[in-house]
């Protein structure tokens, strides 16, 4: 996709700044030990590279560059899809396999019981650590399924993946900037 493309397509700019924001946060809570964020975190990451997984494996399938806006939006009153209907639909199109459904199922609900049921559960925040590296090593394996689908989709031809020019300073502070919007976009300028 060239940059043209990605300018014409806010809901999609917004879906991949989501990225590098949700990591730049998710560092910080690493180094400042916010467990619960962290899960929270690597949930959305996991959610999201698998709905952009969905989308490149349908862009090869149907040799084209459309993006289903229901899969990098939500927007009030319209349809959506959920984390858990993403996890299945990933499964259903062959993207992960049924033993990477399950570990990102159970993630999942350990990451629901933690926000969820904190008071109603015999759940320590000091037990949280574990599924906190799970969630790297997962993060890791599914972050390489997409490496996989961009680098056919740059081989075949197909899809928004293409080679492009070398990234040069001005574009790295350009996505820098978009990143910071996405946390915070009345500090992003003051701060870029």
């Amino acid at each position: 996709m060239s940059k043209k493309d990605y300018n014409q397509f806010p809901k999609f700019q917004n879906f991949l700044a989501s990225f590098g924001a949700s990591r730049l946060l998710l560092q910080r809570a690493h180094d400042q030990g916010f467990l619960i964020e962290g899960m929270i975190l690597y949930s959305s990451l996991i959610d999201g590279l698998l709905r952009i997984a969905i989308i490149l494996k349908a862009q090869l399938e149907n040799k084209s560059s459309e993006i289903d806006e229901m899969l990098i939006s939500q927007q009030e009153g319209g349809g959506y899809f959920t984390e858990k209907q993403i996890m299945k639909l990933a499964l259903e199109k062959g993207i992960i396999t049924d033993q990477t459904h399950k570990k990102i199922s159970n993630l999942y609900d350990e990451r629901n019981k933690t926000v969820h049921r904190f008071f109603l559960s015999n759940i320590e925040y000091s037990n949280l650590p574990p599924h906190l590296v799970n969630y790297e090593f997962t993060y890791h394996e599914i972050w390489k399924i997409v490496y996989n689908l961009e680098s056919e989709q740059i081989k075949t031809g197909v899809g928004m993946t293409k080679t492009g020019d070398k990234i040069v300073e001005e574009d790295k502070k350009k996505i820098m900037e978009e990143m910071k919007k996405k946390i915070d976009s009345k500090g992003a300028s003051n701060n870029a």
